[in-house]
């Protein structure tokens, strides 16, 4: 009995200072408007293009899903929003979600679940119609980083297994790509810069659009292992850029100069490397590159096309 939750739409944030925000995001992504809003009480904005779409609500503590996050939390990662089809309700939904044991918020034209422990730290949203539009701020920034989609998120999980159990059970994703990374087994890691033993498993699934990677932290060092320590399961990583060597060597000087410096780089054999930014500057939101080193990159790395699909990949 999963949930009727309908197409992936975007994914929030919650943010300190929303026009901070804004302007981070314009810089980075070259999001050129934002549409001002009210979302559950709190100042809102909505912007993007393709599937990188963000919303950003601005933090405030209080009792409900997104008030208990910003008290444990503060600023980060925070949900994903989809948009039902027009033949199922939000009260469907809803009482889908009561059956499975999961508490739910319902406002106008949404319906937040708090499916947090279930999900590895990921609250689901189901919004019918957009919020009324008060305003908008428009940006004419050039993008720091190139960007084609957002292929998937990234969630660190303290039990892999149990997570991929919930994704089941209330997304309905079917089968998990299985993966392990360890700096015993032909992975390298750098943390700034500096040589790293890390050990980690990870899942990828994909249901539609929305496509996620659990990783769940087991030896040695790594940003997944100082994420769960810092903060607990939750979304970690937004992946929306695959690049050339040369082309990612073009933008990593700017994007350092603006805060957004590589803190972790991953090697795997010859096939590829992955880098994470510093999240600090997007408030929380932790960018994953994949720079491949080969043209058949993930077919190298034994995958199928149906592996790389659950990636987030489109073959």
């Amino acid at each position: 009995m999963t949930l009727p939750l309908g197409n992936f739409d975007r994914f929030g944030m919650v943010v300190g200072n929303l026009e901070v925000a804004m302007k981070a995001y314009a810089q980075v992504f070259g999001i050129r408007r934002f549409d001002l809003c009210e979302i559950d009480g709190r100042p809102a904005a909505l912007g993007g293009f393709g599937s990188l779409r963000l919303e950003l609500i601005e933090g405030s503590s209080g009792g409900d899903i997104c008030g208990e996050f910003f008290d444990r939390r503060g600023e980060g990662m925070s949900h994903a929003l989809f948009m039902p089809e027009q033949d199922v309700s939000i009260e469907r939904i809803a009482e889908r979600a009561t059956a499975l044991g999961l508490d739910v918020e319902t406002g106008r034209h949404r319906l937040t679940i708090a499916s947090r422990h279930q999900l590895g730290g990921l609250a689901l949203v189901v919004q019918t119609a957009r919020p009324p539009i008060q305003d908008q701020r428009t940006f004419q920034r050039q993008a720091l980083l190139p960007c084609q989609k957002l292929f998937h998120v990234g969630m660190v999980v303290r039990d892999r297994e149990l997570v991929i159990g919930g994704f089941q059970r209330l997304l309905g994703i079917d089968e998990f790509l299985r993966m392990e990374l360890h700096t015993d087994q032909g992975l390298r890691v750098w943390i700034d810069g500096k040589p790293a033993l890390h050990h980690a498993r990870t899942a990828f699934g994909r249901i539609g659009e929305f496509a996620c990677e659990l990783m769940e932290p087991l030896g040695g060092d790594g940003l997944y292992q100082r994420f769960l320590a810092a903060h607990g399961e939750g979304p970690q990583h937004y992946f929306p850029t695959i690049l050339s060597p040369a082309d990612f060597a073009a933008v990593r000087g700017g994007l350092a100069r603006a805060g957004i410096a590589v803190r972790l780089e991953g090697a795997i054999g010859d096939a590829m490397r992955y880098y994470y930014l510093d999240g600090a500057p997007l408030m929380g939101l932790c960018i994953e590159i994949i720079v491949p080193e080969r043209a058949d990159w993930w077919q190298s790395l034994g995958m199928s096309a149906q592996d790389a699909w659950r990636v987030g990949l489109d073959t």
